[in-house]
Formats: structure tokens, C-alpha cells, sequence
């Protein structure tokens, strides 16, 4: 099991009843959202911007190549699902990240993402911004075990 690092990024997110199911628990569909909420909520925190203003403002986007999950325990609305995020991998051209969520204290799911860099208004890959890679380099944590 991988072990969360202590940079990890924590980003709670309110469930509520029209979240479910009739088996009374979240909606499938609705958990890569709230793993991938969670990741914008990490580049706010951290680079200040959020996907949006990173395409409009800096002409950066990092669109997704891959996404992955595995379930855990269900989500419900009984507790706030806390997401854990942290990246676990800086490449040249692309950015992985590790979303774990988490309700009263039990991990409900594991989530992995893979992104390129972009110049966002030509939709062409590029080399990682600096500034980016500067920032991202030392919150880089542990990934899952493969």
C-alpha cells in the first residue's frame, strides 16, 4: 500500500443526496469528477490557477491520456469525502497525480491521472513550463504499487 506524504494536498468535498445511486451510494460516474475537482483544487492551491485560468491566462492546458481508478469502500453521503493530492510523476511533456479519497477516516478509492502540457490555443504538446516544474519537483510523492 502507498503511503500518503505529508505535502499531499487535502480537498474536501460535500456529498450529497443527489450524488447516489438507488443502491444509495455514489454514483460511479461521479467519482472520477470529484478525484478530478480535487486536482484542480491542487493547482489553486499550489500555482494559484485552477485548469481554467491555466488555458485562458497562461496558455497552458494539460488535457488527460490516462485515468485510472480502483474502489475501495463506497461513498456516501454520511461524511465529508476528503481528497488526498499529490503528483506523483513529472515528465518531460506530462504530469501524473494520485487522488485518494477517504470518508471517517477509510480509503474509498485510488485515482491516477496522466496529462501532457500543452500551448493551449494550438493544442500541441510541450516541454513541461518551468516555473511548473520548479514548483512540482519537490511535492513529488509516492505513486501506487503497480
Amino acid at each position: 500500500m502507498t503511503h500518503r506524504p505529508a505535502t499531499a494536498y487535502e480537498h474536501e468535498i460535500r456529498v450529497s443526496w443527489g450524488d447516489c445511486d438507488p443502491a444509495r451510494i455514489v454514483y460511479t460516474g461521479k467519482l472520477p469528477a470529484m478525484a478530478l475537482e480535487a486536482i484542480n483544487g491542487w493547482w489553486e492551491e499550489h500555482l494559484g490557477d485552477g485548469w481554467f485560468q491555466m488555458e485562458i491566462d497562461r496558455n497552458v492546458g494539460t488535457p488527460f491520456v490516462r485515468l485510472e481508478m480502483n474502489f475501495h469502500s463506497p461513498v456516501t453521503p454520511r461524511h465529508r469525502l476528503k481528497c488526498y493530492v499529490w503528483p506523483v510523476k513529472l515528465g518531460d511533456t506530462s504530469i501524473a497525480f494520485r487522488v485518494d479519497g477517504e470518508q471517517d477516516g477509510t480509503l474509498c478509492f485510488s485515482f491516477r491521472s496522466v496529462s501532457v502540457f500543452i500551448v493551449a490555443n494550438e493544442f500541441k504538446k510541450r516541454k513541461t513550463p518551468q516555473e511548473m516544474a520548479d514548483l512540482i519537483t519537490p511535492l513529488l510523492g509516492p505513486d501506487w504499487d503497480t
